[in-house]
């Protein structure tokens, strides 16, 4: 027995009409979910454009390291080494002008050549030694204070600028030996430690630009301070 034609009529329409909710339904759910992956994408590419950013800064910190520390090491050896020749030089003269013909020797003589070295040698030493130190502290500016293996260098970049100092006021040419010796030592010291430095920091940009979304983590949002204190600056080997 079949229904009567008004009840047919609105089963007909209450289907339609949930058909019609489920259709809108439907259009809402692809909307959002396609709403959701524009999102995701623009989110990425979002990621993929900061993570080049600090890439290409932090390549251009390793380039500027480089720079620094072979200028720095090379310079750290020619100042004891032009010392190391500008004594060789007063000695050969004393030698030759500061004993008389039985092979005595005028210390006053000797006094005198030295000065006279030493004087003529010490404006273009100045010139260097402030060179010297202004990478120096450029460098100490570049490398974080809470890393091991720059802390080692920090280290050695101190130890070698005191080797220099004792160079200059070495007493006697057996001492100006040891400490050229030494110096030439820390500058290898510091060369391998530069070279350890300057791959961990290639292989995070590598990893940064591979994975953006490991870098962007590990960014701390603004604090309300407008202060940072030293265990806020983002260095750039983290």
């Amino acid at each position: 027995m079949t229904g009567s034609p008004p009840l047919q009529a609105a089963l007909i329409a209450a289907i339609v009409a949930f058909g019609g909710v489920l259709v809108q339904l439907l259009i809402a759910y692809l909307g959002r979910r396609q709403t959701a992956q524009q999102l995701n994408l623009q989110q990425l590419v979002s990621h993929r454009t900061t993570a080049s950013f600090v890439a290409d800064k932090r390549q251009k910190w390793i380039d500027e390291l480089r720079t620094d520390m072979a200028f720095h090491l090379a310079l750290s050896q020619e100042i004891v080494w032009k010392w190391d020749a500008m004594r060789s030089r007063a000695a050969v003269r004393a030698d030759e002008e500061a004993k008389d013909g039985k092979g005595n020797i005028d210390q006053l003589k000797v006094d005198r050549i030295n000065q006279d070295a030493a004087d003529a040698f010490a404006p273009e030493n100045g010139a260097r030694d402030r060179e010297h130190h202004e990478r120096h502290i450029r460098i100490l500016f570049r490398l974080n204070p809470k890393e091991t293996s720059h802390i080692s260098l920090r280290e050695c970049l101190e130890e070698i600028r005191s080797s220099i100092h004792q160079t200059q006021g070495a007493g006697n040419q057996d001492e100006a030996i040891r400490l050229v010796n030494q110096t030439t030592n820390l500058v290898l010291r510091a060369q391998g430690l530069t070279e350890t430095i300057l791959k961990a920091e290639w292989k995070r940009v590598k990893q940064e630009v591979a994975y953006p979304e490991v870098l962007m983590s590990s960014i701390p949002k603004p604090q309300e301070s407008s202060c940072p204190t030293e265990r806020d600056i983002d260095w750039p080997s983290r």
